[in-house]
């Protein structure tokens, strides 16, 4: 290890930390958005549908607006052509290399983007309407504005996203936030390689990290893991030789708790292929370690149906919170509303929600599980448990932010299994942190609802967890919704 490259790298000319540096250079990440991150893919994404949909748009106003058009024609028939066309020009242009962030800022390329593709997506069109009515060809002065009329949808379009895409980097919301662990001479090459691209509004430098140095410079990896519960990490790279490799598996299985992508930089070029695993940061060929769940739009699907659904739910099961709650107050007094710290998405506790079923103990933490047939859970809370009333005020837990309608069960801290801990029995534990707790979950809709009294039944829990992890999308989640609903909310193993 050495201290002085590193020092060059995390410092400027002028002496002053890179944090200090990048604060005078540009207006900081509002704290507002220190967890958000727009993905470049989601942008791509976007302009490839108000593509499509500008061309749609056009048509259909053309026609709205009685403009000249192919009379033989029906508004379905020329919908369809236009679709078709469409589909095409987003197809020629994905094909050319013209979605890309970078190429939204250049006039030159957009030009030839949106020409090739209109080349391509006119001649479809004709060959459509040729085949619902040979004489439509014809119309030739329709074919003239509704071009002019694309043409502008298209340019209009494309200056939009270079303004919007102008204003996410201003905000920050396009930066990767880089964590480099290891203070080694390959983490000085990828602090300065992260530096220059820090100048683009590419990456951040959110610190060096490595339990092993002397230097006041570098935090420790408990350091790391607090400061992903108070802000965006989004990639982290384990700046360490292969010759390491054993430690750099081992960190790996540390940063679990982290949802980010972890890498570690390939010392041979040469290796990097078009495989999946293989990546670049700042321009460093890598080694991607692990990837974190629920990417660009995946993320948005989620929250949104989060809020969807919790907020329907809420106004649907209402009349059962407020009779539960009733009921609660008349049999035993006290509180309503149970809070107990669980831990949530990237490791950070919060308090959830339950309707109030057991005696109050304050020696009891939870960290045992449940326990059926506790002596503490009273009548009215027998009958809350066993039909899962008790579990409906997560829903507000859901509308906070703090977890989603399904994904893994969230967990008290220091939760034990047999005669030691859960994080500790089950390797991957921590890797069920990456993504929000759920109010129900893949694990609990195969058999995993109730106690965690065994290693084996910790052990599949997790794997149900990461198997959800690696598999999600939408059809899933409604999936497991339903089978909740149907087969899970009550029955021999709910207590």
């Amino acid at each position: 290890m050495t201290s002085f490259p590193l020092r060059d790298a995390l410092t400027g000319a002028d002496g002053l930390p890179a944090a200090d540096r990048r604060r005078r250079a540009r207006r900081p990440v509002r704290p507002s958005t220190r967890f958000i991150r727009v993905s470049l893919g989601m942008i791509n994404r976007l302009v490839r549908v108000a593509d499509a949909a500008t061309i749609l748009g056009v048509t259909l106003i053309f026609w709205l607006m009685d403009a000249p058009h192919p009379a033989p024609l029906s508004l379905l028939q020329i919908l369809i052509a236009a679709a078709v066309g469409a589909a095409v020009f987003v197809a020629v242009v994905q094909i050319w290399g013209g979605y890309r962030v970078e190429r939204y800022h250049r006039v030159r390329s957009q030009g030839l983007d949106i020409a090739l593709g209109l080349i391509a997506a006119t001649a479809t069109d004709r060959l459509v309407v040729w085949a619902f009515a040979p004489a439509a060809l014809n119309s030739n002065h329709w074919l003239l504005v509704w071009l002019l009329g694309v043409l502008a949808g298209l340019t209009m379009g494309r200056i939009g996203s270079a303004m919007s895409i102008d204003v996410l980097r201003r905000r920050g919301l396009l930066r990767r936030r880089v964590a480099v662990v290891g203070a080694t001479l390959l983490a000085g090459e990828v602090i300065r390689n992260v530096r220059k691209a820090e100048w683009h509004r590419e990456f951040e430098l959110a610190g060096l990290f490595d339990d092993g140095s002397p230097s006041p410079m570098v935090g420790r990896i408990a350091d790391l893991r607090t400061l992903a519960q108070t802000s965006r990490i989004d990639l982290i790279v384990l700046a360490l030789p292969w010759s390491q490799s054993d430690r750099i598996f081992a960190l790996g299985d540390q940063l679990q708790w982290i949802s980010a992508d972890v890498v570690t930089p390939l010392e041979h070029p040469g290796f990097l292929t078009r495989s999946s695993l293989l990546t670049e940061v700042a321009g460093l060929p890598a080694l991607q370690l692990t990837r974190h769940p629920f990417r660009g739009t995946q993320g948005l699907v989620k929250t949104a149906q989060d809020y969807a659904v919790a907020a329907i739910g809420l106004i649907a099961v209402s009349p059962i919170l407020i009779g539960a709650a009733v009921a609660l107050k008349l049999c035993g007094g006290g509180p309503v509303l149970f809070r107990q710290d669980r831990i949530g998405f990237n490791g950070r506790p919060f308090s959830i929600y339950k309707f109030r079923t057991m005696t109050v103990d304050t020696a009891d933490d939870g960290a045992g599980g449940q326990v059926r047939d506790n002596p503490r859970i009273t009548r009215l809370g027998a009958l809350l448990r066993r039909t899962s009333i008790d579990e409906l005020p997560q829903l507000l837990n859901v509308l906070r932010g703090e977890m989603s309608i399904v994904g893994p069960r969230p967990h008290v801290s220091g939760m034990r299994v047999g005669d030691g801990a859960y994080s500790d029995a089950v390797r991957s534990y921590a890797a069920r942190h990456q993504i929000k707790p759920g109010i129900t979950g893949w694990a609990q809709i195969n058999g995993m609802r109730g106690g965690i009294d065994t290693l084996e039944k910790a052990r599949r829990g997790v794997d149900l967890d990461l198997h959800y992890m690696r598999n999600w999308s939408l059809q899933l989640d409604l999936r497991i919704m339903i089978k909740t609903l149907t087969l899970h909310m009550a029955g021999p193993k709910v207590f």
